[in-house]
């Protein structure tokens, strides 16, 4: 059995005892990962790089499916890997930017989410868990929406209330994680990206920010032969494949990641407005940033010339058509327009 579990806009400052202790148990059995990296602060982009192992702007989904992006059918899947071959396959998302929409779903036998918005994570942990075979290995996929803007709960502030919604997910994942390894699962438990909450000028701003709170993300791997270790090596959400399959995610000197879109009211010097003036940045392992926005290149501490380089290399991929984009429904998840 092979779980991937995904937690929707899940800070790594958040991921504590206190807070989420069933994973936190979890992580004690197993790898947990200080220094895991999202390539961008969007969640169909996110979960196109857990699921294909490439950067967004090699696979091409560079926004979320409903501003127009999708996945390429010819990029190759951890679902179609020939270790998982001839097993059920089965993903339950719970908001309609990870799937069907877009390409996410190719490769399941049964992909299992809302027809639009998002649903309550409970409905697709039980969804998951009534499909999980008893008796026959199989891969699985879940993903809860809970930490995404806006937020429930009795906090006063929007960090009292995000906070909020993170233990929640601790206990919505409870009963599938006691479920999987109780079968001897192994299982990669991720954030997509995080949020901004009082970093930066617009707060919930994660699809416009490579703040290392929307970038650094939490990561956690357990199961048979995993020997529990807390490890420092600078990875990716690319690595999630492979962690998938058993073997070692590969340590970088640097990430690299951009931003989904640009609003200069919320990065001021960002342009052009749109996904055509994303941000690009690079973050080394000493802390080191290489930041190009708005046709400049930035440096924070130190940027070596291999850094500087590897960000001006990231190609510009043509927008799709955003005339059909649906505002209402991008309002209604939390997103503004583009």
């Amino acid at each position: 059995m092979v779980a991937l579990v995904t937690i929707d806009t899940w800070r790594l400052d958040h991921f504590r005892p206190d807070l989420m202790p069933r994973l936190w148990q979890l992580s004690e059995r197993g790898e947990r990962y200080t220094q895991a990296w999202s390539p961008i602060g969007l969640t169909s982009p996110a979960h196109a790089t857990m699921l294909t192992g490439k950067q967004p702007w090699e696979h091409g989904m560079e926004a979320n499916n409903h501003h127009g992006y999708a996945l390429p059918a010819d990029i190759p899947r951890v679902v179609d890997a020939p270790e998982l071959a001839g097993i059920a396959k089965g993903a339950f998302v719970s908001a309609w930017p990870a799937g069907p929409a877009g390409g996410l779903d190719r490769g399941f036998d049964v992909f299992d989410g809302p027809e639009s918005g998002e649903r309550p994570g409970e409905e697709t942990v039980s969804r998951a868990l009534a499909w999980l075979p008893a008796d026959a290995p199989a891969f699985l996929w879940v993903h809860v929406y809970e930490p995404h803007g806006p937020y429930e709960g009795h906090g006063s502030t929007d960090p009292e209330r995000y906070a909020e919604e993170v233990a929640k997910v601790d206990h919505i994942l409870t009963p599938l994680l006691d479920q999987l390894e109780a079968r001897g699962s192994l299982i990669v438990v991720a954030g997509d990206h995080g949020e901004v909450l009082l970093e930066e000028k617009c707060g919930r701003q994660h699809e416009r920010s490579v703040h290392d709170v929307v970038l650094r993300v939490a990561m956690v791997r357990q199961g048979p032969g995993i020997v529990p270790a807390v490890i420092d090596d600078m990875v990716g959400l690319e690595d999630v494949p492979e962690l998938l399959l058993g073997r070692a995610a590969a340590p970088d000197a640097f990430r690299l990641a951009e931003s989904g879109i640009c609003e200069p009211g919320c990065s001021p010097g960002c342009a052009p407005t749109g996904v055509l003036g994303r941000d690009r940045v690079g973050i080394s392992a000493d802390g080191a940033r290489a930041l190009r926005r708005g046709g400049r290149t930035q440096a924070q501490g130190v940027p070596d010339k291999e850094l500087v380089e590897a960000v001006l290399a990231i190609p510009t991929v043509p927008p799709p058509d955003l005339d059909a984009v649906d505002v209402e429904a991008l309002e209604q998840l939390g997103y503004r327009s583009p």
